[in-house]
C-alpha cells in the first residue's frame, strides 16, 4: 500500500521492507489468536479451551464425553429452566447435567422429589450432580437421590 502512494522509497530487502515483513509475521499471528479466541468464545463453535473452561465454571470437566455431547450438554444447561422450576424444567436440568437414564418421581402433598438415576456416575459425579439439583429445586421440597448402578 505505501509503495503505491509514492511517498516512500521502499526497496526489496532494505531495512524498512525487512521491518514491514516483520511486522507482518507478528500481525498474521496475532490475527490467527483472534481468530480461535472468537471460536472459542461461543459454546456453538469451541473446540478446545472454550469447552473446558466453561466446564470448569459450571462444575467439572467432561473429558470422558466426545466433543458434540460436551457442547450439546453445555448449550442445555445455559438454556435450562428459561425461569421456571417446574417438573419439565428439572427434567431439561437432569439431561443438562449428562444424565440420560434417570426417573423423577414428585409427591406434592409430602414435598419429596425422588430421582433415581440408572445411569454409572463417580462419586464425584454424583456429589456434582447431587449440588446442581439441589440448587435448582424448591428448598420447601426433600430432594432424595437413589442410584442403580
Amino acid at each position: 500500500k505505501l509503495l503505491q502512494t509514492g511517498l516512500y522509497g521502499i526497496e526489496q530487502g532494505g531495512a524498512v521492507d525487512c521491518e514491514l515483513k516483520a511486522y507482518a509475521v507478528e500481525l498474521d499471528r496475532i490475527y490467527t489468536e483472534l481468530d480461535v479466541l472468537l471460536r472459542e468464545a461461543f459454546v456453538s463453535t469451541a473446540q478446545t479451551y472454550g469447552i473446558s473452561e466453561r466446564e470448569k465454571f459450571i462444575g467439572k470437566e467432561r473429558t470422558d464425553l466426545t466433543l458434540a455431547r460436551r457442547r450439546e450438554l453445555l448449550m442445555l444447561r445455559e438454556t435450562r429452566a428459561s425461569g421456571g422450576h417446574g417438573s419439565a424444567d428439572l427434567n431439561q436440568l437432569i439431561e443438562a447435567l449428562g444424565v440420560t437414564d434417570y426417573s423423577v418421581t414428585i409427591v406434592q402433598r409430602h414435598c419429596k422429589i425422588t430421582i433415581t438415576v440408572n445411569d454409572s456416575l463417580t462419586a464425584e459425579q454424583k456429589a456434582d450432580f447431587e449440588k446442581s439439583v439441589k440448587a435448582f429445586t424448591p428448598v420447601t421440597f426433600e430432594t432424595i437421590f437413589e442410584y442403580n448402578t
